[in-house]
């Protein structure tokens, strides 16, 4: 199994979350309070993230959940990881020392993908890239969260960064079309050249972005369970994953955030036989789709 999108900072152990909450004198997390639920919506999801940072401020900090990241992933057999994040998010220190500390709690199979988000200064993306360049650890960035009309910047205004980075030999992902228009996709690939895409569950609806997709064998990050939290899909079942595949669009299947979900890849594989359907054969697909999207520097 290879794991291509999961979130650092959505997926610290509960324990470890306790833990470092007391030792900063924090209001101890309540399971149901920090866990995502059926249906909520994207911005109320990504404001649950703003407790686990609140703990995820010091390097050291960041260095642990990384490692236990990659314990956990190894114990259901997980053969090679991206985590991802957003440093400018991590206070405690400059970005490049939070970066560091991330890869300082990695293991040999796994890498990073430095996330910046939708409504950021573009500078903030040159910034990650430029981080990004010195450190092979660093695989990948991606555009993260989801746009809002309020946001003074769009997706078109991360050209430049995301093109930087297609010259230093990083790999590019964007979150597009999580139950928003697939055009996303569209202008992720042309103008962002996305070689994969976080979510893209609405892909099917616009049949010219579902042949760009095969033409440029860009690979979507599945995250079921997420997209029902998130109310993408009304149930576990609704997901396209299983259409995708019929039409060979390359998919590999990704936990998002293993504490505020309350998964893993593979509850989430689970999830994508019994309940979508999809045949050992279909999941062998997904595993070489998989496989062959790892970023590589």
């Amino acid at each position: 199994m290879n794991e291509l999108h999961c979130h650092l900072d959505g997926s610290i152990r509960f324990h470890t979350l306790q833990q470092l909450a007391t030792r900063q004198r924090k209001p101890l997390p309540i399971p149901r309070e920090i866990t995502f639920h059926k249906g909520m919506s994207l911005q109320s999801a990504l404001k649950k993230f703003e407790l686990t940072l609140s703990v995820l401020q010091q390097p050291q900090h960041v260095t642990r959940v990384a490692n236990e990241i990659c314990e956990d992933a190894e114990a259901i057999g997980v053969h090679h990881m991206e985590i991802r994040f957003a440093p400018q998010l991590h206070g405690g220190a400059s970005i490049e020392r939070i970066v560091d500390a991330a890869i300082d709690g990695l293991d040999h199979d796994s890498n990073l993908i430095l996330c910046g988000l939708y409504g950021e200064p573009p500078e903030m993306l040159n910034k990650l890239v430029e981080v990004a360049k010195p450190r092979p650890r660093v695989v990948g960035i991606d555009l993260a969260g989801g746009p809002l009309p309020t946001h003074k910047w769009n997706i078109f205004d991360y050209i430049e960064p995301f093109e930087k980075a297609r010259r230093y030999g990083i790999g590019r992902t964007v979150h597009a079309a999580e139950g928003r228009s697939p055009k996303e996709i569209e202008v992720a690939i042309n103008f962002l050249h996305a070689q994969r895409i976080g979510h893209g569950t609405t892909i099917l609806e616009n049949q010219r972005v579902v042949d760009l997709v095969r033409e440029k064998n860009v690979v979507l990050e599945a995250c079921i369970t997420s997209n029902l939290h998130t109310g993408v899909i009304d149930n576990i079942g609704d997901h396209p994953i299983k259409e995708w595949i019929r039409q060979d669009i390359p998919v590999s299947i990704c936990a998002d955030n293993t504490l505020l979900s309350n998964t893993d890849l593979s509850v989430e594989i689970m999830h994508s036989m019994l309940r979508c359907g999809l045949t050992d054969e279909d999941v062998e697909k997904t595993y070489n789709w998989g496989r062959q999207a790892l970023f590589r520097r």
